[in-house]
């Protein structure tokens, strides 16, 4: 069995919400051995559709077969983050008492962040929030050499540019909630940069959209900038309206970390390069993992084989719910500073659940694990 890939039978995976974005998990999971037992979702089409790309798993009728499959030990959450959909889900899972996994957003606003993770809190489970982006193949390489090998020194500048054309055209819901781009799509980023440089003290954003994007309502770019008490800054400029010239070859995402010894250029599905100075010149230390794995779907496999080899572990994942919360606090923090025109701090969002001693969201989860080797194809 390949390293990472866990082999406890309690551990296999219950699908909850079967729509299009789940086809990526399983093509996550196929390609790392994660084993998908079982799938629920209340449209018959979906049901049918799952039943077609997964025949080894069972397909039940209702959330409650589900949880009562006894080979289903992991729940991965992917129905929609609205309040109404989502918390009668969590709660089902909760009180079954098993570990799940959410996909991101974990909610809409900040307050219903808080209601879920209090409902997860007091039926005292294990749950992650699929925030994916910290698991692509590439994202371990960056994390240790900004926080194991300081190789930049002390942090001091990030940047994160985020450009795509995102036109979803008559798509029933893509592009048409009111925090559709900083709360759905730029939440990937802010995890990320929570991760390494934890919540930041305040956030300065401003939100909006493209008047002549097709198909996008109310929410089409966010642009933030994080201060955080050490006196780092983090820039994210991220927009959906982008029809420009294609910005890279490796991605729309490129993500800039300055320190005093070095500069780290890395892209998630691209090369890490750290620049030193040396000599009266520039050295250049290239590490590429171009062709082992992409966002879509590696990321989807290797968030879950983190949780269960976690689990296995008797550790609270990265990503945790409770950890996410000051995610949750930082998209909260943008709209509200977009919408009056000032700069907001986390702790007015949170609290008193703010702690000033937080730290990197790396600190608050289980570092140890092994990402596995790939298993399977990525279709």
């Amino acid at each position: 069995m390949p390293d990472g890939v866990t082999s406890t039978p309690a551990l296999g995976i219950g699908q909850v919400g079967l729509g299009a974005v789940s086809a990526s998990h399983r093509a996550g999971y196929r390609r790392y051995g994660q084993p998908l037992v079982a799938g629920f979702d209340p449209s018959p089409e979906a049901r049918e559709r799952f039943a077609r790309e997964a025949p080894q798993a069972a397909v039940h009728e209702s959330l409650d077969a589900l949880l009562d499959d006894p080979a289903v030990g992991v729940v991965d959450v992917a129905a929609p983050h609205l309040r109404d959909i989502r918390l009668p889900v969590v709660r089902a899972i909760a009180a079954a008492g098993k570990p799940m996994l959410i996909q991101k957003p974990l909610a809409s606003t900040f307050d219903e962040a808080v209601e879920l993770a209090d409902v997860i809190a007091a039926a005292n489970v294990i749950a992650m929030v699929n925030q994916n982006m910290c698991f692509t193949p590439g994202t371990r390489p960056l994390v240790d050499a900004v926080m194991r090998d300081r190789a930049l020194g002390e942090p001091a500048f990030a940047q994160i540019t985020v450009q795509y054309q995102f036109d979803p055209g008559d798509h029933p819901w893509f592009g048409k909630d009111a925090r559709w781009w900083t709360g759905a799509l730029t939440v990937h980023h802010l995890a990320f940069t929570h991760l390494l440089f934890g919540p930041p003290d305040s956030v300065y954003a401003v939100t909006g959209r493209d008047t002549g994007q097709p198909g996008v309502t109310l929410d089409g770019f966010g642009h933030l900038l994080l201060r955080y008490r050490s006196g780092m800054s983090v820039a994210v400029t991220s927009t959906g309206t982008y029809f420009g010239t294609q910005p890279a070859p490796h991605g729309n995402e490129v993500v800039w970390i300055q320190g005093p010894e070095g500069i780290a250029d890395w892209r998630p599905d691209g090369p890490l390069v750290i620049s030193r100075r040396a000599g009266g010149g520039i050295e250049r230390a290239k590490t590429s993992w171009e062709g082992a794995g992409e966002w879509f779907p590696d990321a989807f496999g290797l968030t879950m084989a983190h949780l269960r080899q976690a689990l296995e572990a008797g550790e609270v994942p990265l990503c945790s719910v409770a950890d996410n919360l000051y995610v949750m606090a930082v998209v909260e923090a943008a709209y509200r500073s977009s919408a009056q025109n000032r700069v907001v701090r986390i702790e007015e969002i949170m609290g008193s659940r703010w702690d000033p001693s937080y730290g990197t969201g790396w600190s608050h989860g289980y570092r140890g694990w092994v990402p596995p080797a790939s298993v399977g194809p990525r279709g």
